[in-house]
């Protein structure tokens, strides 16, 4: 009878253990895969769902930024300061650059 408890004993020990070396890299796999998923829909955006606006991608944001910082025949942030900086030059008398 003895015999049979350390036995059951050291089976649920054994079980355990085991459960508990394999539960550690899960979890640590799990959240890699959570990360992963949120990194990929952030760089390739998303569509539009019911309730939801459609998010852009990492790119089509760059591309965005990219074009602001040109010149475009007036649209850009770029004109816009252009056209702030000639008119304060003119406004103190210095010749525009």
């Amino acid at each position: 009878m003895t015999n049979t408890i350390i036995t059951i004993g050291a089976i649920a020990g054994a079980v355990a253990a085991v459960i508990a070396v394999i539960a550690v890299p899960i979890k640590k796999i799990n959240k890699f895969f959570i990360w992963l998923d949120k990194f990929r829909r952030d760089w390739e955006g998303e569509e539009a769902e019911p309730g939801r606006d459609r998010v852009p991608g990492v790119m089509e944001r760059l591309n965005k930024l990219d074009g602001e910082l040109s010149n475009n025949g007036g649209s850009s942030l770029k004109d816009a300061v252009n056209r702030i900086e000639f008119k304060l030059d003119r406004l103190q008398g210095n010749e525009p650059s």
